[in-house]
Order: structure tokens, then C-alpha cells, then sequence
């Protein structure tokens, strides 16, 4: 509890003279006990007129809301008229008290932006959302909500398109391996023709066709290349487009990429299983040495690979030290590893970012059953008189009374009018019966009531977007799609997939209906969503089939003759921006895996669609840990085979790369230094056991000691294309400013969720100030007073003392009963009156 502020303290200098006027009264003679509950009462009221407060938070509604309409004038905005803040300002300006404020330049901090205008403000973000530099948009925006501001956003009219290019991929590669380069083209628009063009070391890298001249139709598009470089040394990669249309700005067409090329770094291999698929992908790819058992010298190798192994041959301190010492560390589970081999509490679980037991997924499975409730879904079938809304509301109740208590489930209706519930916990029945008094209540209200399973599949999303863990998608409808909608759905549904959202489409029959196919807009819109077709319902069937859970840990064999039981749980990534998941398309199964739980402040990156950890990582001193809780693809369990086919592959080695971080070592003089973005400048690490001497273009640079074998700099070179830092190759490009191009859709989602809106700019005018009126509350600081305790406190204290007083007056002057009873006579007197 927080100490009262005091408005008025010198007031408590009136207290002196009330204890000394106190202590003349008791020498007077005046009832001690009384002049002390005077002076109580006294000092008790001298501290109220003291005026005590405590800060405290109040929430204020505001009548004339201050507003502040933030207009982005940076590079990326001359795509759109940057008049509309202006405008939006003269039109709100007389309504309530609004000020304009700008920012311009070669850089974006929104978030920074918001942060700054917020104060005692509502702001009116004009602006495409992408924010390259300060504080994270996201952060920001939630940062700034708590405090009352809500932020509201115009998504302009594009005036012009533009494409900007990028390569992603490492910087440090390994000779003779097949590396994956991703190229990233962005628009700003929803269509661009163009051409691409690809050079290695100035020679052209020869593409597939669709990947040359290529019809863009998404937002952005990757196109991945492979390369293997059969040379030592920097390397240069060079891709260009050259569009067929409309280009705003022609600085970002062009990109540059510089790699380093080194020999294949040494590894461990702890295994007794040559013959397994890990083996031989690690064999193919690294300069591999194999023991049975931890040596005591691992000093050679940049990352050791434990296969399969039990607690007890893991014990020694060398990979302890090893790993606290910047080595890498990757363990692969099996039937002898992990909750199988005794890793809870042993010193070798100490080092990994799990613990090897299974404990209830928090993060959970997240459901959200959309339900069509438009007016078609009144239809019912003349003989049983059952209809589409009723079956449609029947497998909705099927689920949610079947699904596992550990999962969160939402329900959204959609026709004409969108309603939801929130998201629910299973692990409650009153949850349960809430939602199927929800279910129960949806209804087509008519005819007229169309199908919009867009609004449906963005709502859903929308509550998805609150929770962590797997996300998933039922659809119920009655599969009749109107054929005007259908491809700015399927546009939806591919954009939730990309957001590792799962979607499955069910189609209600009635028993009269002879085709047992799903319809074909319906299916398409399916198939766009990843699924191989929608899923076709009959009358007496129900969706549980849908959610069937898995078992909690790996299922053991059943004795013969009784067959074995095999169950597959479907990967996803759960973090697809880290270095092993990112441009990984993540197509495996499982048919088992060791049941662990991953510990606070580890990286959880693949995991099944339940929730089970398959690749966890975290550092450990100066290294790098993954667990990799599934088996190496053979052997007795052969649980994980199709991760080591095709591009999940991807995944293993990714996994082992990023344990070993640069392949190089840390032998003589090791350049560290990444590409970097036109204006912004980069940070060069060159670590040496003696001052190295290091030139930029021949030319030397100063460095700085960070370390005992550590030196830094920074560099900007104001010219595009490639550059040499003693040997190794650094890239420059054009400024980061034009590389996200075009309105950010992620920022509608951002600002929604914390209670604003985002308006298109033909209705901002009407509506904006009218809802920030509506939304006008501002959580504020103030001061509350606490003179009511002590009020309180004196009146309490002065009735006590009264009533005392009252009672003992009343005694005093209450007559004794015996004063009023006759007296009786003398014994002796009475004997003479008797003679």
C-alpha cells in the first residue's frame, strides 16, 4: 500500500499547540483519559485538513476529445496523396481541440511517433504502417492504449505501385553444400508483370521459366534458388527486375548479396546408427567424426550431435564446458533419449531448453468454429424436416462437447451480421454450456441474408490473433458460395494459412441431395486454404471425426497379435521468422516423439498441430542448444522419416547450422560484418589474438577494443553494390526505407485489437470523429483523497468517548435500590414491641 501525500503539510503545525493546551488541561485536573481522546480527535482532523492523497489510476471520459492527427511524410509515402492528414485535420479541427503533427525522412519510426504524440491525445495515424526503425509499431500501439489513447488509422488509396527486391539467406556459407536463396518481391498494389533476373559472380544463374517472367497477384512473393558454391572466398549474388507496368521507384529493383564461402566445419556425431537418415544428411554436409561416447577434448569441433543417447553416457563435464564455451550442441531424441533415457533432473538437462517431462500445453489448441447463418441455411429437407442450420448447429455442439479440456474454443456466425463469442477455455463445463446456448440461439434471420464467409474467416482470425499455441479453423456452411465473393475469400483463406492458421471446410447434406460432392466454388476455396478438398457431411454424420485428440506422449507397442496402433501428428511452425523455421514450407508427420515441456525462456520453433515440442532451442553460456525431441528417421522407432525428405529436410540441417553459427571458427583473424541498407550504418566485429589491421576498400578503418580478442567499428559507405573489408565481401543496397511498400495490412489487426479502428479514406471523414467521441476515455494519473479514514477515524473516537461518558453518568446518577426499600427494625426493638 502506497504512503498518503499530504497538499497542506504545514497544517501539521497546528498539532503543537493542541498537545500543549492537552497537557495544561490534565495538570488543571482534568480527566487524563478525556483530554488524551481530545488530542486524538484533534490531530486526527488536523490531518485531514492536511488534505492526504494517493496517486491512483482513474479512467476520464472525454466530451471534447484532443486529437492528434500524425502524418508520415517519409520516402515510402509518395506512393499515396500526401494531403489526406492535412485534410483529415481542417475537417475535425472546429469539433474538437486536434493538432497536426509530421515526420519526414529516410527512415520510419512510427511506433517512436505514436509514443511522442500520445500524451492527453487520440491520434489519427496517417500513415502505410511500416516502421524500419525505433520502437516496434505492435509495442507501440499496445504501449499507448494502456493509458487510455486509442489510435485510429487511414488505409489510403494507392496513387501509384511499386515493387521493391530482396535476398534473403546466410551470409557465411559451407563449400560444396547446396544453399537455399530466397528472393523477396513486394508490392504495394495486388498486381505487377515483371522480369527476373539472377547473376552469381556475374554469371546468370539460369531460372525456370515461371520463375523468370512472372504474374504477381499477392502482396508479396517469394521465390527461392539454389546455388552450390565450389569456391573458398567471397562470393557475389545480383538480382535485378525489371517490371512490365507501373514502378514508382525504380532504387529498389535492384539487389545486392554478398556471401562467404568456407570449408566444411568439423562435427561430432555421438551414435551407434550409421545407416540413419540424420547420419547421413550430417555426412553430406559437414566434416564428420563419429564416437560412441563424449571424448574429454572436443576443443576441434563447432557442434556435437547427440543421437539417441541416455542420460547416464551424457554426465561428463567436457560438454558442459564445451557448450558454455560458444560450441554448439544439438540432441536428437528416440526411444532411449529424453523421458526415455532418464534426462529429468540429470546434469545434462540442465543444458537443454527442455525438461523431460510432459506437463499440460498452456499455450494450448485454439479452435474457432465459424458457422454460416445466412439465409440459405434455412432450407430443410421436406421428409425428416431437418435442416442446414439445425445440422449445421448440431456438429458445432458435437465439437465443442468432444474436444479435449485443454483447448480454447470461439465461435463466430457469420450472415449479414457478424457475431462471436470470446475465446473459452474447454477446462470449465459453465464454458461449455455457454457456448451452447451461443450455438443454439444462431439463426438465419431471412432470405436476404447474404454469405459472407469472408467477414466469418477475418473475424476468426481476429480472435486467434489473442491467443498463443495452435490455430485452427472449422467451417460449417452449407457450402453455397455466391460466385462474386469467392476470390476475395480464397485471397482471405491464403492469407490465414500463411499465418499457420489450419483451416478445414465441412459442407452440410441433406438426405435428399444425390451429390455427394462438395461445391465447386466451396472446394476451391478449401483447396486455396491447403486443404486437399472440403469435407462432405451427411445427415447422421458428425464432426468429431474432425478433432480426434492425440495421445498424450508417445504410444508404446501393444503385444502381439494385437497390431500396433500408428498415429501421425502433422508439424507447424510455431515461430517461422527464426533462422532454422524462416522459408521452410513444413509439410511432415510424425508417427511419435518424446514427451518433454519446454523450459522459460527457451525458443519453441516446430511443433505438432497439439502442441508437443519437436524443435526447442535457447543459449547456454556462450553457445547454442536444440533439442530436437523425435528420432534421426530409422533405427527401431523410425518416428521421423518424412522430416528427412525433401524440403522439411531443410529443418535438420538449419537445426545444425545455426548450433554451429559462423562455420569459420576462431582461427587468426575472423571479419564478422552483415550487408547493410543505404544511409543506415553497420557494425563490423573482427575478433584476433593480436590488433588486426583491417581495410575498407583499401583503405583503413579504425577499430575499437571490446574485448581481449575483440575489436568493432562502424562503417557506412555511401555507394551501392559490393565492397571489400579485407577479404570479406559487404554489400550495400538501397536505402531500407523502400523496402516494405504499400499499406500494412498486419497494422489493422494491431490497432483493432487495442480498441481503435482503421477506416478507408473515402469514410474516414464521417465516422472518425463520431467513433473517437464514442471511444474518448483516458485512463489518467491522478490524485485521490484519503481524508475519509481519518474523518472517519475522529467521529468513531468521539462517539465512543460520549457514549462512555453517557454511561458512566448514568450510573452515577441512577438512585441505589435499596434507598428505596422500607427499612427494617432492630432485632431488639422488635423483641420489645412482642413483650
Amino acid at each position: 500500500m502506497d504512503f498518503p501525500q499530504f497538499a497542506n503539510p504545514l497544517v501539521f503545525l497546528l498539532i503543537s499547540p493542541v498537545v500543549l493546551g492537552g497537557l495544561y488541561a490534565v495538570r488543571k485536573g482534568v480527566s487524563k483519559y478525556l483530554i488524551l481522546s481530545r488530542v486524538i480527535i484533534l490531530c486526527l482532523l488536523i490531518t485531514a485538513l492536511a488534505s492526504p492523497f494517493t496517486m491512483g489510476m482513474t479512467t476520464v471520459k472525454d466530451d471534447a476529445p484532443r486529437i492528434t492527427v500524425l502524418t508520415d511524410k517519409t520516402m515510402s509515402m509518395d506512393i499515396f496523396n500526401k494531403d489526406t492528414g492535412q485534410k483529415i485535420y481542417e475537417a475535425i479541427k472546429s469539433k474538437t481541440p486536434t493538432t497536426f503533427r509530421e515526420f519526414a525522412g529516410m527512415t520510419s519510426p512510427v511506433g517512436d511517433e505514436i509514443i511522442s504524440a500520445s500524451e492527453n491525445n487520440h491520434i489519427v495515424l496517417v500513415s502505410d504502417g511500416n516502421t524500419n526503425y525505433g520502437k516496434d509499431l505492435s509495442d507501440a500501439i499496445t504501449f499507448v492504449s494502456k493509458t487510455g489513447t486509442r489510435v485510429f488509422a487511414v488505409n489510403q488509396k494507392l496513387l501509384h505501385n511499386d515493387m521493391s527486391l530482396e535476398i534473403a539467406g546466410a551470409k557465411n556459407l559451407i563449400i560444396g553444400n547446396e544453399n537455399v536463396f530466397n528472393i523477396v518481391v513486394r508490392q504495394a498494389g495486388d498486381s505487377a508483370r515483371y522480369r527476373l533476373d539472377v547473376k552469381v559472380d556475374n554469371d546468370p544463374v539460369n531460372l525456370p521459366d515461371e520463375s523468370k517472367n512472372i504474374d504477381q497477384k499477392e502482396r508479396t512473393k517469394t521465390i527461392p534458388f539454389s546455388y552450390t558454391f565450389k569456391k573458398l572466398g567471397t562470393h557475389s549474388i545480383e538480382a535485378t527486375i525489371t517490371p512490365e507496368g507501373e514502378d514508382w521507384f525504380p532504387i529498389n529493383n535492384k539487389f545486392y548479396k554478398s556471401v562467404f564461402v568456407v570449408p566444411k566445419p568439423k562435427v561430432l556425431a555421438i551414435t551407434d546408427d550409421t545407416g540413419s537418415s540424420l547420419y547421413q544428411i550430417i555426412d553430406s554436409l559437414y566434416a564428420v567424426d563419429r564416437a560412441g561416447s563424449i571424448p574429454d577434448d572436443l576443443t576441434k569441433y563447432r557442434t556435437v550431435i547427440i543421437d539417441n543417447k541416455g542420460a547416464g553416457m551424457l554426465g561428463s563435464d567436457s560438454i558442459k564446458n564445451y557448450v558454455g564455451g560458444g560450441g554448439g550442441l544439438v540432441v536428437v531424441g528416440g526411444d532411449a533419449s529424453y523421458d526415455k533415457g532418464n534426462y529429468n533432473n540429470s546434469p545434462v538437462e540442465a543444458m537443454l531448453p527442455i525438461i523431460s517431462r510432459a506437463a499440460e500445453y498452456r499455450g494450448g489448441r485454439n479452435l474457432v468454429i465459424v458457422m454460416d447463418a445466412s439465409g440459405s441455411t434455412s432450407g430443410e429437407d421436406p421428409t425428416t424436416k431437418l435442416s442446414f442450420i439445425g445440422l449445421i448447429d448440431a456438429n458445432a455442439l458435437n465439437i465443442v462437447y468432444n474436444v479435449a479440456r485443454d483447448s480454447a474454443v470461439g465461435i463466430v456466425a457469420f450472415g449479414g451480421v457478424t457475431v462471436k463469442t470470446d475465446m473459452l477455455s474447454m477446462g470449465s463445463d459453465a464454458n461449455r454450456a455457454e457456448l451452447d446456448k451461443f450455438i443454439r440461439e444462431i439463426g438465419p434471420k431471412g432470405g436476404d441474408n447474404p454469405t459472407d464467409l469472408e467477414n466469418g474467416l477475418r473475424g476468426a482470425e481476429k480472435m486467434l490473433n489473442s491467443v498463443t499455441g495452435t490455430k485452427e479453423i472449422i467451417v460449417f456452411s452449407d457450402g453455397m458460395m455466391p460466385p462474386e465473393g469467392v476470390e476475395a475469400i480464397k485471397k482471405t483463406a491464403i492469407d490465414l494459412k500463411n499465418n499457420n492458421i489450419r483451416m478445414q471446410f465441412v459442407q452440410i447434406r441433406l438426405a435428399y441431395e444425390t451429390e455427394k460432392t462438395p461445391n465447386r466454388l466451396y472446394n476451391e476455396i478449401a483447396i486455396a486454404a491447403g486443404e486437399p478438398t472440403a469435407v462432405v457431411l451427411n445427415p447422421d454424420e458428425r464432426a468429431s471425426t474432425l478433432i480426434i485428440e492425440e495421445p498424450g506422449a508417445t504410444p508404446e507397442p501393444i503385444p502381439e497379435p494385437t497390431p500396433e496402433t500408428i498415429y501421425e501428428y502433422p508439424l507447424a511452425a510455431i515461430d517461422t521468422n527464426h533462422f532454422i523455421t524462416k522459408y521452410v514450407n513444413i509439410t511432415a508427420s510424425v508417427t511419435g516423439y518424446n514427451d518433454v515441456t519446454p523450459k522459460l525462456g527457451s525458443d519453441r520453433l516446430v511443433a505438432t498441430t497439439k502442441g508437443k515440442p519437436i524443435i526447442t532451442t535457447w543459449g547456454f553460456g556462450l553457445g547454442r542448444v536444440a533439442a530436437f525431441t523425435t528420432d534421426n528417421g530409422a533405427g527401431n522407432t523410425m518416428w521421423a522419416s518424412a522430416v528427412y525428405s525433401g524440403e522439411n529436410s531443410r529443418l535438420i540441417s538449419g537445426m545444425i547450422n545455426w548450433a554451429i553459427g559462423d562455420p569459420r571458427g576462431k582461427e587468426g583473424v575472423v571479419v564478422q560484418a552483415e550487408d547493410i541498407w543505404g544511409g543506415t550504418p553497420g557494425r563490423v566485429i573482427v575478433t584476433s589474438n593480436t590488433v588486426p589491421q583491417v581495410q575498407l576498400d583499401k583503405k583503413d578503418i579504425a577499430l575499437s577494443s571490446t574485448g581481449p580478442t575483440t575489436y568493432e567499428t562502424t562503417i557506412n559507405p555511401d555507394k551501392e553494390g559490393f565492397h571489400d573489408l579485407s577479404g570479406y565481401g559487404i554489400a550495400v543496397n538501397y536505402p531500407i526505407e523502400y523496402r516494405e511498400v504499400g499499406f500494412n495490412d498486419k497494422l489493422k489487426t494491431i490497432i483493432e485489437s487495442n480498441g481503435g479502428r482503421v477506416y478507408d479514406e473515402d469514410g474516414v471523414e464521417g465516422l472518425l470523429f463520431m467513433d473517437i467521441k464514442e471511444k474518448a476515455t483516458r485512463t489518467v494519473e491522478a490524485p485521490q483523497s484519503e481524508k475519509e479514514p481519518f474523518l472517519l477515524a475522529a467521529l468513531i473516537l468521539f462517539l465512543a468517548e460520549v457514549i462512555i461518558r453517557r454511561m458512566k453518568d448514568y450510573r452515577k446518577d441512577r438512585p441505589k435500590i435499596e434507598d428505596n426499600l422500607p427499612r427494617a427494625e432492630p432485632v431488639e426493638a422488635a423483641a420489645e414491641v412482642a413483650e
